[in-house]
């Protein structure tokens, strides 16, 4: 028997309407022409009622409205609305947002404070479910594997959600913008050991590092928060410090600068590289590079390259190099 996909009832914006009495809001709809229903409606995050109240207000423009049962049958209401953000303002430093493996994400202050976002909870999530799935791959339960499925990516979508909103409030509370590293074809240019594939914790193919960067997009944007990228080679690998490419041992890095001798943990290091990261525009290849120092130095650093402290306080050091 053919089986066709569920899809939402849809009205465009002239067929719902939000209304409020007390602290208590119902959604009135059409769903037959010269009849209206009026359903109470639960809100489920602080942010929607403020969103709702702008739409009761008329500062939000109404868009269509979705109407989904969910395999529980629960009823929910999806409301598309368009409405004016702040525009961002000009900042006077950026925070770096390294995303990895050790930590979901590391956020640092030019002046060095950080913000650790440990992936400790999303390894355990990959490893319970991916050994979950092999036992019921082997029991032949599909549709439960289907199931739990979408359960996992559920919580993965929930945990990023909740760090891509740390994330803007932090910038914001700091009065600074957001500037992360392009991991775009990560997948295609990072290589990884058939042994690190086959673990679902280590394997990169399963961390949505695009999907933190895209949630903690939209929300600056309402914010007013500004973003930006820059290059992601050797971040983790360059002495925030000095600029000198060092020696990185799973979360240590130590500088082989004999006139820096850096030692601090990797992630942090590389949040402090993306955020002081100068970003002038050449064809240097940072791929092909062996030192950040070996090209000549000018002004801060070399083009498309950290900020490069030795060259400031030492320029003899750093013609040598």
């Amino acid at each position: 028997m053919k089986q066709f996909k569920r899809l939402p009832l849809e009205v465009n914006n002239q067929g719902w309407k939000v209304h409020k009495v007390g602290e208590t809001y119902s959604l009135i709809f059409n769903p037959k022409r010269g009849r209206s229903k009026r359903l109470p409606l639960a809100v489920h995050q602080a942010a929607h009622a403020e969103i709702l109240a702008k739409v009761l207000d008329g500062h939000a423009k109404q868009g269509s409205m979705k109407l989904w049962r969910s395999f529980k049958g629960l009823w929910y209401a999806m409301l598309s609305v368009s409405m004016e953000v702040p525009d961002t303002e000009p900042v006077s430093g950026w925070i770096g947002v390294d995303r990895g493996q050790n930590n979901i994400a590391v956020a640092s202050l030019p002046s060095g404070q950080p913000k650790f976002f440990k992936a400790g909870i999303v390894g355990f999530i990959r490893k319970r479910y991916a050994k979950l799935r092999k036992e019921l791959g082997e029991a032949k339960r599909t549709k439960t594997i289907k199931k739990i499925e979408s359960r996992e990516r559920r919580i993965v979508t929930h945990i990023n959600h909740i760090i891509s909103k740390e994330l803007v409030q932090f910038a914001k509370h700091y009065g600074f913008g957001l500037c992360f590293e392009n991991l775009s074809g990560i997948r295609q240019t990072s290589k990884q050991r058939k042994k690190t594939k086959s673990k679902a914790d280590k394997n990169r193919d399963f961390w949505p590092f695009y999907q933190l960067e895209q949630f903690t997009l939209y929300k600056a944007i309402r914010e007013g928060v500004p973003t930006r990228n820059r290059p992601a080679p050797y971040t983790s690998k360059s002495c925030c410090k000095c600029g000198v490419l060092g020696n990185r041992n799973h979360h240590r890095f130590v500088c082989v600068n004999p006139r820096c001798g850096a030692k601090y943990n990797a992630d942090w290091g590389a949040s402090q590289t993306i955020g002081k990261w100068d970003g002038f525009a050449c064809s240097l290849e940072l791929k092909d590079g062996v030192l950040v120092m070996s090209s000549p130095v000018l002004g801060n650093g070399v083009y498309d390259s950290p900020p490069n402290s030795v060259s400031e306080q030492f320029p003899a050091l750093a013609g040598e190099l």
